[in-house]
């Protein structure tokens, strides 16, 4: 049985858009095209152009040259994909947020940074999930992002040799193909979950999978999806010794590979190497015949295959050559089919080890037998170890068919079970211990966000009746003294002088406390209090809904103080505010292009500390990019708050 190995780099990038076009459903099946044939530049063209695109069309062109540039060029094709996300926000496109998204989980998977790879899906299933409540989405588009998201999440869990999650994944699609009659998509799913099967050692839901595919298949009429269900029920069928059934399922799958060979060359090595294998069962022995497949399958060894198929044709040669009694033969094949390192063996070569043991026997080196002989029993240790529920009967099964080896003592099982015992017992330890310890500090953290809270909620009273006071009470007093000045005629200097007191007044209250902030919100105090301001320009993005109004007062004094900062002591001509929404909760962004210098006088200081201060107790983060002559930039994400 051959384990799945990982594929490195742009193979994988590869491996993984293969199985993602596949999973595109029929109905749009006619409209589809490879985005590898995409004229990204063509496309970059009309981006410099004198007219370039703009809006929605822009948010196409950016979407086209990301799918363009997936497979050529990484970088270029991440960079459009961020654009295309930006533009998104601005658009409130969903569906093209979505699909931004999963590009850049594409590209992170493609590298092997499946962590990075899995937040981008997931992100990419949050608004997916969101466009039901958008009437402009149909339900069918938010079951084809779904059922491609789940697979990709599946093939990623697939690539990493985690079966079972690989398969909730697949289970998550299936019925979105069922409801809309998908057999393309079904047949791949149950294929994909048929080998996950059996690389796991269940052959019964790996043989009920593979015949699901084989039936979806001739009702779609995919023949080579049909020929790949005969090929991996083949395998089931020469394991168990089913010569009938193997029989008919190897007549099947040769029907179609030996008219698709040099397309399809490493399945139709495959199919030869078991035909073979079927062809040495006792009782239907046909060595003639079997000599012949595996002589046809070793010269392809030296063509582009996978490293694993190389290795099955040298194992099915050592094994024909064992039959045959050529034991210096059978040697030298079982030699070259496994791993040069151990550390990279698996299951296949333990039964290889096997092979090499018996020939060495024969040879009459008993130590080398030995020595074989305890390569198996310790891949067994090993592979018990990480596939301990899975993979326990097909440990049975080596140890009682291929290794004829003495039975475990129950000593020894008693030890063993102790010994994970032992380990289990320790582990629930250590994590109520952690537990513990988070619960204590999370503890110690809500009390100090308390304490933050509560002090900045009493420093907003305390500004609320300030500029009450200064607009009820001092404008009243300065007003009157206006009238008075006026009525006496002349002295207008001093009536000059206290309409300047009145607005530079009123500007202190407005600042302290906007109308605006109560009355519109956030943005609108923002943007207000931005134009008001020499050089300083204001832009949002998102959805205004998501802006929390209890936050509002505390984001605005920190939007307001780091303006105030880069305005006396950047030298800035230029400060932009940008402020983002969604449903994951805000970002606000002040940037200029002053000197790029945070001395530490400024990040000592008490507005500065307010700043920190007022975004932990909203349990945001704070990050700042300084650079000499090139500006500052801060960028405060806030998280949503959650409901509990």
């Amino acid at each position: 049985m051959m384990t799945r190995r990982f594929h490195p780099g742009l193979r994988a990038l590869l491996w993984a858009l293969t199985a993602l076009f596949m999973l595109i459903p029929n109905r749009r099946a006619l409209a589809y095209s490879d985005h590898r044939g995409r004229k990204v530049d063509s496309l970059e063209a009309v981006l410099r152009s004198q007219n370039p695109p703009r809006g929605v069309d822009l948010l196409r062109v950016c979407k086209d040259l990301m799918w363009g540039y997936l497979q050529t060029d990484a970088e270029r094709s991440r960079l459009f994909a961020r654009r295309a996300l930006a533009l998104s926000y601005e658009l409130d496109g969903l569906n093209s947020r979505a699909d931004a998204l999963r590009i850049l989980g594409l590209l992170a998977y493609g590298e092997e940074d499946y962590d990075t790879a899995l937040r981008y899906y997931n992100w990419a299933l949050a608004v997916t999930d969101s466009m039901r409540s958008v009437k402009r989405y149909a339900e069918s588009d938010v079951d084809d992002n779904l059922s491609t998201l789940y697979g990709s999440i599946a093939n990623l869990y697939n690539m990493q040799d985690k079966g079972h999650l690989a398969i909730a994944y697949y289970q998550r699609a299936l019925p979105i193909f069922e409801k809309y009659g998908w057999k393309e998509s079904c047949t791949i799913l149950y294929h994909n979950v048929g080998e996950l099967y059996e690389g796991m050692g269940n052959t019964e839901e790996a043989e009920r999978n593979y015949l699901l595919a084989r039936e979806a298949a001739l009702e779609s009429g995919d023949s080579l999806m049909s020929a790949l269900a005969q090929k991996g029920l083949l395998k089931l069928y020469v394991a168990r010794g089913d010569y009938g059934r193997a029989a008919e399922a190897s007549a099947q799958a040769m029907a179609y590979y030996s008219l698709h060979r040099a397309e399809e060359v490493g399945d139709y090595v495959t199919l030869l190497v078991e035909t073979a294998r079927m062809n040495l069962m006792q009782g239907h022995q046909d060595l003639p015949r079997a000599r012949a497949l595996a002589r046809e399958a070793l010269g392809h060894a030296q063509d582009d295959l996978m490293p694993e198929t190389r290795f099955d044709i040298y194992a099915l040669c050592c094994e024909l050559a064992i039959h045959e009694g050529r034991w210096q033969e059978a040697l030298e094949y079982g030699l070259r089919s496994v791993h040069e390192n151990d550390d990279e063996a698996t299951l296949t070569d333990a039964s290889c080890y096997a092979l090499i043991a018996q020939a060495y026997a024969e040879l009459g080196d008993g130590p080398n037998a030995r020595a074989y002989i305890n390569k198996v029993y310790g891949m067994m240790e090993r592979f018990a170890t990480s596939h301990y529920q899975s993979a326990l009967s097909q440990m049975q099964v080596l140890y009682e068919t291929e290794k004829k080896a003495d039975e475990i003592s129950q000593l020894q099982r008693e030890r063993r079970l102790l010994r994970r015992g032992s380990l289990l017992a320790g582990a629930v330890l250590m994590l109520l211990a952690l537990a513990f310890c988070l619960l204590w500090l999370s503890l110690r953290l809500r009390r100090r966000t308390a304490l933050i809270q509560a002090r900045l909620e009493g420093e907003l009273d305390e500004r609320v009746r300030l500029a009450r006071d200064l607009h009820d009470r001092l404008g009243g007093q300065l007003t009157l003294l206006r009238q008075q000045l006026s009525a006496g005629g002349g002295q207008v200097g001093a009536v000059e002088l206290t309409d300047q007191a009145i607005r530079e007044m009123r500007a202190v209250a407005h600042h302290l406390l906007p109308d605006a902030l109560s009355r519109h919100g956030l943005r609108t105090a923002l943007g207000e209090f931005c134009q008001a301001m020499r050089g300083v320009s204001f832009s949002f993005m998102g959805d205004e809904r998501y802006l929390d109004r209890s936050r509002d007062e505390a984001i605005y004094c920190v939007a307001y103080e780091l303006v105030n900062n880069a305005v006396k002591h950047s030298g800035a001509q230029h400060i932009q505010v940008q402020l983002m929404a969604d449903q994951e909760g805000c970002s606000i962004v002040v940037s200029d292009d002053g000197n790029g210098r945070l001395t530490a006088e400024q990040a000592e200081g008490m507005g500065w500390r307010n700043i920190q201060e007022r975004v932990a107790a909203m349990n945001g983060v704070v990050d700042v990019s300084s650079r000499p002559g090139q500006g500052t930039e801060v960028s405060i994400v806030i998280p949503a708050r959650t409901r509990g």
